[in-house]
């Protein structure tokens, strides 16, 4: 090494020693801010110390949102260590365990999440615990959420193991200012809500991942990645969605059953991007009001499934649950769920996002071709298309929420809308509870099991505040069972006054098997559509929406349409790897349709449900 170098080296260390005392000044002077905060309180007479854990919580998000080097687990770590002591600096505050199936994890566990400022004592009951919370300068850590009709002690955090099991929950004097979003009452429910609260709750479809390190570290990077879309652009879909529920508008909502990793490429984000803009194209010219472009991309990597294993040639392997989850592939190691899958679905989705922003700008659709085939002026902007999938792995919704100090709220960042699927939509269950949660307009399928009381309790559960544009309840009950199920669910929302809109999946509930292959027939999607604008015409409800499952490829998976296809058509191209598509001419053939129903003379305009 050079004597320059030497010198330089010299140089960068005696800046390092500086920013190292400037570092300590500056925590020698929080910690004396604490103390004087202290003292202020002490003089007013409120000398009970109260936790502030949205407050932490917002700084850590703040400090994270501005960081360009520091990692968010590095934030995560020293400003935890440091807000542990400057709470100290105010009133030394110990941590009070319950007695605990699991207590040497869960002391390292504790000191991980609140730091080491506090000592760690070990009670002899629950009721110890909870006691010294009450009265003493202390944090209790229970086996179980408290119910405490008083009010003053809330559970303010959930500590969990590396596996992800639930190991205690946090209870201490909460400020009235930082207590969170509130719960609708239950035995089992805490009464805040955080991005990790869905893990107390009991989920349903959710993949059991052998190796609860490699799922951790996943999550991690996950959470130090980019958000997918951006708070602006989902805010911007909230008020177009309560344009629709006030009867000014119609979502189109369409794409793949499924994305596939292997399949995935530029020129398929294209095609579905330009049929989705020729459908919307149709519906506009028809109704001569707005139409809201949502496609399922950009997430739609996981389906739920009604058996949990398959079986061929006497081998049971678990179900294919899409690319995000496990492999398509008949044997043991591709049907293992693998976390990892979790990056590569992030990676394509990121990819899927830039490319629809790409052709949106440099208007690959062609719009004004596509505008004059229909009647309708040349475009003067690109038209938006916003990002929707079912957030039905929560590991991944978890670590793509962010928190937007703005807007004072969180927001699931992984697309511009998700969904909540029948078969995850249980009132206590782990997905409705994650859902909750986040500002996003959210979508619940709504089946033939679902009760009209129970859909009410999910409406108040999901959207307390009757927020326009917030919820978007998609009816999927097959052409046979629309006619009987539907009426019931509109009369209550309409009655109700409720600002959700209505929407209808025509696809699932029309699912038959044909020769081992699963396909739909368009006669049976355009009977349940019509049903859909019959019934909400005469209960007074707004039809809101149509949610396909289509792509632009030429597919055969589905039976009739202008295209005629039959039985023996099936497997000439049939390339699903879970539920049967329209190709290209049958979504249009389908858009036609609605297109129809939307012409002023076709419908009676209503206010919304």
């Amino acid at each position: 090494m050079t004597q320059d170098q030497n010198q330089a080296l010299a140089a960068r260390r005696a800046e390092l020693d500086r920013i190292d005392d400037q570092i300590l000044d500056l925590i020698e002077r929080r910690l004396g801010a604490s103390a004087v905060i202290a003292a202020i309180k002490a003089a007013d007479g409120d000398r009970r110390l109260k936790l502030r854990p949205r407050r932490q919580a917002q700084i850590l998000q703040r400090l994270k949102g501005r960081a360009s080097r520091a990692a968010p687990d590095l934030i995560d770590g020293v400003w935890r260590e440091i807000m542990a002591h400057s709470l100290h600096a105010q009133a030394p505050m110990e941590i009070v365990v319950a007695p605990s199936h699991r207590p040497d994890m869960l002391k390292s566990r504790l000191r991980s999440q609140f730091g080491s400022a506090g000592t760690i004592r070990m009670a002899v009951s629950a009721a110890e615990a909870v006691r010294r919370a009450l009265d003493e300068e202390a944090i209790a850590i229970l086996p179980e959420p408290i119910d405490d009709d008083s009010g003053k002690l809330a559970v303010f955090d959930v500590v969990h193991g590396e596996d992800g099991e639930t190991l205690g929950y946090a209870v201490g004097r909460v400020a009235a200012a930082d207590i969170a979003i509130e719960t609708p009452p239950s035995d089992s429910v805490a009464s805040s809500w955080t991005p990790a609260s869905w893990r107390r709750h009991p989920g349903q479809q959710l993949p059991e991942y052998s190796d609860a390190r490699v799922l951790g570290e996943v999550e991690r990077k996950l959470s130090a990645s980019a958000p997918l879309v951006e708070v602006s652009e989902i805010q911007d879909l909230k008020s177009a969605l309560a344009r629709v529920a006030a009867g000014d508008g119609f979502m189109l909502q369409g794409g793949d059953c499924a994305e596939s990793f292997s399949e995935f490429n530029a020129d398929k984000v294209r095609v579905t991007y330009n049929l989705l803009l020729r459908m919307g194209a149709m519906l506009r010219a028809a109704s001569g009001g707005e139409v809201v472009h949502l496609a399922r991309i950009a997430g739609q990597f996981a389906k739920p499934r009604s058996t949990a294993t398959e079986t061929v040639s006497d081998v049971t392997l678990p179900s294919y649950r899409g690319d995000a989850v496990n492999g398509a592939a008949f044997t043991a190691s591709a049907r293992a769920p693998d976390p990892e899958r979790l990056l590569q679905a992030y990676r394509q989705a990121q990819v899927t996002v830039e490319l629809l922003e790409a052709y949106a700008s440099a208007s690959y659709a062609d719009l004004p071709k596509v505008h004059r085939e229909v009647g309708l002026k040349e475009p003067t902007r690109p038209i938006d298309m916003f990002t929707s999938h079912e957030a039905l792995l929560l590991n991944y919704e978890q670590a793509l929420t962010r928190y937007d100090e703005q807007s004072g709220q969180w927001w699931a960042t992984s697309g511009h809308m998700v969904w909540i699927g029948d078969r995850t939509r249980q009132l206590d269950g782990a997905h409705v509870e994650f859902a909750r949660g986040v500002a996003n307009p959210v979508g619940l399928k709504c089946g033939p099991s679902l009760a009209t009381d129970d859909l009410l309790r999910l409406m108040d559960r999901l959207d307390p505040d009757n927020e326009p544009g917030r919820l978007v309840l998609i009816g999927r009950f097959g052409a046979a069972n629309v006619a009987e199920h539907l009426p019931g669910l509109m009369q209550a929302t309409r009655r109700g006054g409720r600002h959700a809109i209505w929407s209808i999946d025509p696809m699932h509930g029309n699912t038959r098997t044909m020769d081992g292959l699963k396909t739909r027939a368009v006669a049976d999607i355009l009977a349940e559509i019509a049903s859909f604008f019959e019934v909400a015409s005469g209960e007074g409800v707004h039809p809101g929406g149509v949610h396909l499952e289509m792509t632009g490829s030429d597919v055969t998976e589905c039976l009739g349409g202008s295209l005629k296809l039959a039985r023996k058509d099936l497997e000439r191209s049939y390339l699903t790897h879970c539920d049967p598509r329209l190709n290209e001419s049958q979504a249009l053939d389908v858009a036609h349709a609605v297109a129809d129903l939307l012409r002023p003379t076709s419908v009676c305009k209503a206010n919304a449900a």
